[in-house]
């Protein structure tokens, strides 16, 4: 077996040496591992000879692996292909056991001198299939050990997941693949101090969520001081960031999962500071200031920084913000320590030692990446800086919101125990009062019973006064309505009169039969034209006579209908008609009041304007005649001493609208007279309100109208008033 490991490193060292291939030679290894950068050939596409370690690569090109997938040449477009080095162990190495440590964004498989020694995610030929692996997720494959062996042959066959929402998105700050050599004694301390992390990280996220439930419960019993609940956002957002970095190293396996997780983490943190400066502008009450604004921005800057292909971009954004985060709460806080505020000594202190914890931590990381001995990492000293560093600034302003709520809550107890001190003053107080309240409360009641009775008799008084009120305004309308109908019956009785005193003159002008005439006599000479004009006079007369009896009959039947006590039942009614006999029985009414021939008796023009088509509706005729009526009486009755009083009745349809959906009948009577003022307008629809002189209007008319259209027709009565140029009502009756 020895002499065939012999042949075999011959062979393989005379293979290489002939075909020039570059070799990766390893004299040391640090403590923390050798990072295997360089002389890695590098090929796109598929062949399985390509594991074997005889494979002439001299040919293809040099890359480094741990560059951004997108870094490599065709990887994303090919979605397969193979990295391919030699190692040279000096002989000191050679002779130690050493370990091949794995980090990866891909899907790979380990091929070492031409054996397949492990396979880490899902590879395939077709690259929807592929899996890649979460990139904190370290392999460990031991290497070869033998003194008289020095050379080892790794190939590695490399998948890319296309499918990935990490690969999608374009997080383009991690590497492809980190091969890390290390001393197999040493790989230990490295998978310890991975667990170091998951321990301290489970024990931020414990410590940030138990500060969010504590600073939530303070709010809610003290809501008044807000600090508590932003800075529980605070805790809440900072609680989530660390708890990505247990699920990434101890549960989630593979790069989608890491995606969420990154994404996750990389949103949190600039979150978490915004509500921890609020928090500290709410603790001194200070306005929103421009380093606020310069958090916002670098915080978008740190979740731009995952898309871009520079990874020191995101470490440069995370410590502006930091930064600008401490350098604002020192600000805020100093200012706090020169106006003597309470609890600015524990802020600023948490913040100084924040900032210098901070400011070690990112130089152990600045020293990593250019490639110098960090003086924390990888030790338990580098942990507990940056838990010092992370948790310094909650637990203080976390320890300045506890005093303070603690002395509210000795306030408040204070307050209570002297509150119980004056109940307790307060009662035996209240004892002797309860006497003299007892005593006065029945000398109240038995005033309150005689004030109640005397009440009862005014109200009942002040009922039959509105009833004879009411009453009387129903009697001056009717003794109007009266009025009317006399003047409009007169002129009919006065036709028929004249008409039959005519047929009478007729008849006593014919010539008369002699003396002994018989039955059959026929005068000779008959005067107005012979028979035939005579008896067409006659006709006529009686006609006349006829026609204008019909028509007092017809004005007496439709006065009885309107005057009639009202039954309430609603009816298909023409509302031309109710108008056009109101407008004239009103005038009518009017005039008949001034006796003929008087000085200044009442006169007015007055017009009907009626629109032919309206439909007939369902209405209480006799109440929307006294409406009218009243209405009519208020417009003549309007003064106009500039010009003659002329008062227009119209009627019109109105189109459908949300109140009206089969649309409205408007009744509109103006008048050109002085007009209402407009302090007087808004009373006009009061009970027994009136401008008439004291004894001539009782002040209910209007009133009555407005409660007949509004609530016995669901319709609206509307007033238009200009004082010296006339008023206008208008009643709109729905169609229903």
């Amino acid at each position: 077996m020895k002499y065939r490991v012999l042949i075999t490193t011959f062979f393989l060292f005379t293979f290489f040496i002939s075909k020039g291939q570059s070799v990766i030679s390893i004299d040391s290894i640090p403590p923390t591992g050798l990072v295997l950068q360089n002389s890695w050939k590098w090929h796109a596409g598929d062949n399985p000879e390509w594991a074997n370690p005889e494979f002439d690569d001299h040919d293809w090109p040099e890359v480094k692996p741990t560059k951004d997938v997108n870094a490599i040449p065709q990887l994303t477009q090919k979605g397969i292909g193979w990295f391919r080095a030699t190692l040279e162990f000096s002989p000191l190495v050679a002779q130690k056991l050493t370990t091949l440590q794995i980090s990866q964004s891909v899907a790979s498989e380990i091929y070492i001198n031409g054996l397949l020694a492990r396979k880490i995610g899902n590879i395939d030929s077709n690259p929807d299939l592929v899996k890649a692996v979460n990139i904190f997720r370290i392999n460990s494959i031991g290497l070869p050990y033998s003194a008289s062996y020095p050379f080892v042959q790794i190939s590695i066959r490399v998948g890319y997941e296309r499918n990935s929402l990490y690969n999608r998105v374009g997080f383009n700050k991690n590497h492809c693949f980190q091969a890390t050599i290390v001393e197999t004694e040493n790989a230990n301390a490295t998978n310890g101090y991975f667990r170091q992390q998951t321990y301290y990280g489970w024990f931020q996220v414990g410590v940030f969520f138990i500060l969010t439930f504590l600073h939530i419960a303070f709010y809610f019993l003290y809501p008044s001081q807000r600090a508590n609940l932003y800075f529980s956002g605070t805790t809440f957002f900072l609680g989530a960031a660390f708890f990505c970095i247990p699920l990434n190293l101890d549960y989630f396996i593979y790069l989608s999962e890491y995606f969420i997780t990154e994404l996750v983490q990389t949103i949190a943190y600039p979150i978490a500071y915004l509500f921890l400066i609020r928090a500290i502008y709410e603790i001194y009450h200070q306005k929103t200031g421009v380093l606020f604004w310069l958090i916002v921005v670098f915080g978008i800057m740190v979740v731009v920084s995952l898309f871009t292909p520079y990874s020191l971009g995101s470490v440069w954004a995370e410590l502006g913000t930091e930064l600008l985060m401490t350098a604002e709460i020192i600000r805020v806080t100093v200012l706090a320590l020169r106006r003597h505020q309470p609890g600015a000594r524990i802020i600023i202190i948490g913040m100084v030692i924040s900032m210098l914890m901070f400011l070690v931590f990112y130089f152990d990381l600045l020293m990593e990446h250019y490639n110098y001995e960090p003086v924390f990492k990888g030790s338990l000293g580098g942990v507990i800086t940056y838990q010092i560093a992370v948790l310094c600034v909650p637990l203080s302003i976390s320890l300045y919101l506890a005093i303070s709520f603690s002395k509210i809550n000795k306030e408040l107890i204070q307050k209570l125990e002297e509150n119980n001190t004056l109940t307790q003053k307060n009662l035996l107080q209240e004892h002797e009062k309860q006497q003299l309240l007892e005593a006065q409360n029945e000398t109240l009641e038995r005033q309150v019973k005689e004030r109640t009775a005397q009440l009862e008799q005014s109200l009942e008084e002040l009922k039959l006064a509105q009833n004879q009120l009411v009453q009387k305004e129903k009697l001056a309308s009717l003794g109007e309505l009266t009025a009317g109908i006399a003047h409009e019956i007169q002129n009919p009785l006065n036709f028929v009169n004249n008409f039959s005193e005519l047929s009478v003159e007729l008849i006593e002008e014919a010539p008369k039969p002699p003396m002994g005439a018989s039955e059959d006599w026929i005068p000779t000479e008959i005067p107005f034209g012979g028979w035939g004009a005579f008896l067409g006079d006659l006709k006529q007369n009686l006609q006349k006579i006829n026609h204008h009896g019909k028509r007092a009959s017809g004005i007496v039947r439709g006065m009885l209908e309107h005057s009639r006590v009202s039954s309430g039942q609603k009816e298909l009614t023409d509302i031309n008609q109710l108008v056009d006999e109101f407008l004239r029985l009103s005038f009518h009414g009017l005039r008949a009041k001034d006796k003929e021939g008087s000085t200044f008796r009442f006169n007015a023009d007055f017009k009907a304007d009626l629109d032919p088509n309206l439909p007939r509706i369902n209405v209480i005729p006799q109440d929307i005649g006294r409406v009218l009526l009243n209405l009519m009486n208020n417009a003549f009755q309007a003064p106009s001493p500039q010009r003659g009083l002329k008062v227009i009745a119209k009627t019109f349809f109105i189109e459908a609208n949300e109140k009206a959906p089969l649309g409205s009948v408007g009744i509109a009577i103006s008048d050109n007279g002085a007009g209402i003022p407009a302090d007087v307008l808004p009373k006009i629809f009061q009970p027994f309100f009136t401008t008439k002189p004291t004894g001539q209007g009782t002040g209910l008319g209007l009133s009555l109208a407005y409660d007949i259209i509004t609530k016995g027709h669901e319709g609206t009565i509307e007033v238009e008033s200009t004082v010296g140029e006339g008023t206008t009502f208008t009643v709109k009756l729905p169609i229903t």
